[in-house]
């Protein structure tokens, strides 16, 4: 037998072995008996498997397109060009603009540093943000790797009340360091002990606020997680693909010689001494006969194929096909029929990250002393498709029409700002609020610059601009 039939037939194998216990272990785990009921953990995944998981993500992350685009998608529909926020209470908001605009936490908190924190929950499943609390109400935030985070100490009877984190990692010199951290539910540093049935009573200078995603459980998981087996076999198949491809091109034309190995290599040689150029005349005679391979890859049936694993990733991830380079198998019904899935995911991953900065907030207004019910902050994402902003903007219009009193709302105004992609929604609030004393047409300038918005939309012409915290 061939060795390269019989590498075929040990690769066939091997597949077909790594399938069965694929699905064997997905029995297993239907079966009572598989799960330890007595275990003091009721985790499916094992931590080692976790943090598997996790590299696994980030590689593919790096390196593969659908789940770059997966992740692309999943930030760019939900924060867009930024989020913009405000709050009525002077103290509160003068807190807020501090730590929210401080340069040191820029690379947390800017448009680019929300877009970042984005892409490492959907790619880590988890990120966790030590806030450092200063004199004078100051408040520093940085991200802490998922991988360093060791051990979530919690109450034994209540694993929702998560008091301290244990963190270990290398330094920068190759020293090995660990640290507690004070989860942002525990500001009085309340005891509890550890796994190890040791009491954490003190710990470093800093409050740690954990966001999971992707889980039922007290860890999260990446967003890719259930994609990651179907990427890994889509890539295998379209590297097999490319190898057919090559095999099949070694060869493009085919020539018969009437006479021996002499007559073989001369006409041999005098075709393959130069490359002959485009639209050359080959001339032959009754004793040679030239023509192309008849080559058929099968190209239709592997683009079924291939869809077909990558209608798993798309399930997986929660975005249609057309959104990952086939145009070809959308169409405008087709859009419309899947946009209202995509706009509730991508909506309630939205709220996922305002209840997540309201908590970070509410930690630097407590450090500010500003009183529990005055800590409201009114926060807005960006429309997640842009024929929203268009029917807001006249929604908007047809409404300051009727009632002109609209107009001078703080909320009307903030969320005409964003549909216009207005940068420093703040900012401009506050310059609007000074000049309207002095201009009573204000409701009618806000109108007009809508409508004309709205005109500009339905032209095909997108506003300019960004939006910020």
């Amino acid at each position: 037998m061939p060795l390269h039939e019989l590498t075929e037939i040990i690769e066939y194998h091997e597949i077909l072995r790594e399938a069965t216990r694929t699905a064997e272990e997905e029995l297993a785990l239907e079966d009572k008996g598989w799960l330890n009921l007595s275990a003091q953990s009721q985790e499916i995944v094992t931590a080692t498997t976790r943090i598997a998981y996790v590299r696994q993500s980030r590689l593919y992350y790096m390196k593969d397109p659908l789940a770059r685009q997966a992740i692309r998608l999943w930030t760019d529909y939900t924060f867009g060009k930024g989020m913009s926020s405000q709050t009525e209470d002077e103290a509160a908001s003068k807190a807020l603009t501090s730590f929210w605009d401080s340069k040191d936490n820029q690379s947390v908190l800017s448009p680019r540093g929300q877009r970042r924190s984005s892409d490492k929950l959907l790619v880590d499943g988890e990120i966790f943000f030590a806030i450092f609390l200063g004199p004078s109400g100051a408040a520093t935030i940085r991200r802490i790797d998922p991988l360093e985070i060791t051990e979530i100490i919690t109450d034994p009877d209540d694993i929702e009340s998560v008091y301290f984190y244990k963190r270990e990692w290398t330094d920068g010199q190759g020293e090995q360091q660990k640290a507690m951290y004070r989860s942002t539910t525990n500001k009085e540093n309340k005891p509890m002990k550890d796994a190890a049935g040791h009491e954490v009573v003190s710990t470093d200078d800093a409050l740690v606020y954990h966001m999971a995603y992707n889980t039922i459980s007290q860890r999260g998981y990446p967003l890719l997680l259930p994609a990651l087996d179907w990427i890994k076999e889509y890539r295998r198949f379209l590297a097999s693909r490319i190898a057919i491809m090559l095999a099949l091109a070694k060869f493009a034309w085919y020539g018969k010689v009437a006479g021996g190995s002499a007559a073989v290599d001369s006409v041999k040689a005098s075709l393959e001494a130069q490359a002959p150029a485009a639209a050359s005349t080959l001339y032959t005679n009754q004793g040679a006969d030239f023509g192309a391979m008849k080559v058929d890859s099968k190209a239709n049936n592997a683009y079924q194929d291939a869809r077909m694993l990558r209608l798993q990733i798309c399930a997986a991830v929660g975005i249609p096909e057309q959104y990952f380079g086939d145009i070809a198998t959308g169409n405008l019904a087709t859009a419309k029929t899947v946009e209202l899935p995509l706009m509730k995911m991508f909506e309630s991953y939205q709220m996922v990250w305002a209840s997540g900065y309201q908590d970070m907030d509410d930690v630097v207004l407590e450090h500010n002393n500003v009183p529990e019910d005055k800590r409201y902050v009114d926060r807005d994402f960006p429309p997640i498709a842009p024929h929203d902003a268009a029917a807001g903007a006249e929604a908007l219009v047809k409404v300051i029409g009727v009632m002109p009193e609209f107009a001078y709302s703080p909320d009307v105004q903030q969320l005409a700002l964003m549909l216009l992609g207005i940068n420093n929604a703040a900012e401009v609030l506050d310059a609007m609020e000074k000049t309207s004393e002095s201009d009573g047409n204000i409701d009618a300038k806000l109108a007009k610059v809508l409508r004309e918005f709205t005109e500009s939309i339905k032209a095909g012409h997108n506003g300019k601009g960004g939006s910020r915290v």
